[in-house]
């Protein structure tokens, strides 16, 4: 073979090959999925489902309207009437409600993080507050705020959202936000003590009231960790499902349906 020829072979090869690569670079390989969630963009306000949903919960939240929640809920069992009937006697509106999305990876399936201002009544100060959900679409494409048990990968998601920059960020300025409410008004600054002091107690009812394990028993009781009270946790949250999102999530969702908190959620 001449030696233009050989030259020309050696090209083509040389094409073909990273022509090759390239498209194999392009092929999925059906390896472990990645989720990007710690480094997703918080979409802001741009499904209008979603925006909805939440909305419609908060308005059936407020009115304590059960029937309609349970319309808005994979598991309606988790909405407990006598917890949201308390928290209704003081809680007078939730205003300016925003949603905060984290799209999972290959599934139809976001984690919603919605921003909001309640009324509390005979104050005039909002109480901003924060709350996430697990938002789900269901097989005839209804959105609705999941409750029920989560599989691995799904808590694997949750969990990987409270490590999102963009998350930790808006949890903190919607925690100095609370702060700074609360030190320009002595009544929510009151109150917010007493919601907090109740939660501690009523932690403490609870850790006293857990059963314990036998010594050297062969299989010792696991204890759920005492509740804790984020700062914008004031007033608490009533329901497993959403929960506050100032904490970091916890990593096993046996406690509760949506395990985001290190503690179990007061229904």
């Amino acid at each position: 073979m001449k030696l233009k020829y050989k030259k020309l072979v050696i090209v083509i090869s040389v094409v073909t090959l990273l022509l090759s690569f390239f498209i194999l670079t392009l092929i999925p390989t059906g390896g472990s999925q990645v989720n990007h969630a710690e480094d997703a963009e918080l979409m802001l306000n741009q499904n209008e489902e979603i925006n909805k949903l939440i909305k419609d919960y908060y308005a059936a939240k407020k009115a304590v309207d059960i029937e309609t929640m349970g319309t808005l809920v994979s598991d309606p069992n988790q909405i407990n009437r006598e917890t949201l009937t308390i928290k209704a006697k003081y809680v007078e509106d939730y205003r300016n409600i925003n949603c905060y999305v984290i799209k999972q990876d290959d599934a139809d399936a976001y984690q919603v993080f919605a921003r909001y201002d309640m009324k509390l009544k005979n104050i005039q100060t909002l109480s901003p507050g924060l709350t996430a959900f697990y938002v789900t679409v269901t097989s005839d494409g209804k959105y609705t705020i999941y409750l029920s048990a989560l599989d691995e990968v799904q808590v694997e998601f949750i969990n990987s959202t409270y490590k999102n920059e963009e998350l930790i960020k808006l949890r903190e300025d919607v925690k100095k936000k609370l702060e700074e409410a609360a030190e320009k008004d002595e009544s929510l600054k009151h109150l917010l003590q007493d919601k907090q002091k109740e939660i501690e107690e009523s932690a403490e009812q609870r850790a006293s009231a857990a059963p314990t394990a036998a010594p050297n028993s062969a299989n010792p009781v696991s204890q759920t960790p005492a509740a804790q009270a984020p700062v914008t946790q004031a007033p608490a949250s009533v329901t497993q499902a959403p929960a506050s999102v100032t904490q970091a999530p916890a990593a096993n969702p046996a406690a509760s349906p949506y395990a985001v908190t290190p503690a179990a959620q007061p229904k």
